[in-house]
């Protein structure tokens, strides 16, 4: 996601064990006890809504959201709910209601390795801040920030023209955000499970595109100065990935060069989910809150 306007929206959260909770207001972090009771309590105590994919957890906020490009009445539960439907859509490929035989792993991933927070930055900093409290999981947080980054009702990954990737700062001129963070916690869940996808020096998305970048074909370095040099590029794969799944996805893949390409395969071969429902109206999972 360009990062002058919207960025991965990741912090790290090494979370489990709490035990009684009191609900604070909406700027306080309420404080656990460190016990043997769980993360779901935790979330529970600390989020307004929370669902749960066999073990994966989704949690929301109450408050509308602020960013001035979001569709107008959105309510902090619309995008709560989207982003239930959105991970069942990616998890269910086949549209039946149930996880994809050849997602179970994937779940299992996610289930493990991240957490997805939607809700302002203030709330996404009070769950954030718990890792300092909390020990043992080493939970990865994914994040909406509702205030900052655009959500826009109706949007289905269509209709839209495209011509080359050449910069981390593309993204279709009617754009949202919702759909690039939930995508971007699949992969971040895939990444951590599999060190074969890693977006580290010396691995395979890594070089494609720093091949990409090498032969004058993609750049990072605007994005980098907009960043004042703090564009990682492990974040950039990410978000280079996110990229050409969306332009696949729009079906436009014909106009990615060689190493997108080649990027494109290699996410097929690793079963990340090429395509999301934007109308699927089952839910996977149950909600807790």
């Amino acid at each position: 996601m360009r990062k002058s306007v919207l960025s991965l929206g990741i912090i790290a959260l090494s979370i489990l064990v709490i035990t009684s909770c009191s609900k604070n207001n909406d700027n306080e972090l309420t404080k656990p006890t460190p016990t043997n009771s769980t993360l779901e309590t935790y979330l529970k105590a600390n989020a307004d809504y929370v669902h749960s994919i066999n073990g994966f957890y989704i949690v929301g906020s109450k408050k509308a959201p602020t960013n001035a490009e979001t569709t107008a009445g959105t309510t902090g539960k619309d995008i709560f709910d989207h982003s239930v439907r959105l991970f069942s859509s990616f998890l269910d490929q086949d549209n039946d209601g149930k996880v994809d035989e050849d997602k179970k792993t994937l779940n299992q991933q996610m289930a493990k390795t991240v957490l997805f927070i939607n809700g302002p930055l203030t709330m996404v900093d009070k769950i954030s801040a718990a890792s300092p409290q909390l020990t043992s999981k080493n939970i990865y947080g994914m994040s909406m920030q509702t205030d900052n980054w655009p959500y826009i009702k109706n949007y289905n990954g269509k209709g839209w023209s495209f011509d080359k990737l050449s910069s981390s700062t593309w993204r279709p001129t009617v754009f949202n955000a919702l759909w690039e963070e939930t995508f971007h916690t699949v992969t971040e869940a895939i990444s951590r499970s599999d060190s074969d996808f890693a977006f580290t020096s010396g691995k395979k998305l890594r070089k494609f595109m720093d091949d990409d970048i090498a032969a004058g074909t993609y750049d990072i370095s605007q994005q980098n100065k907009e960043e004042g040099g703090n564009y990682d590029k492990v974040t950039a794969v990410n978000e280079y990935i996110h990229q050409i799944w969306a332009i696949n996805f729009a079906g436009h893949s014909a106009k990615l060069n060689a190493h997108q390409k080649k990027a494109l395969d290699f996410m097929k071969t690793k079963k990340v989910p090429m395509t999301v429902n934007a109308t699927y109206s089952k839910v996977i999972g149950k909600q807790i809150k």
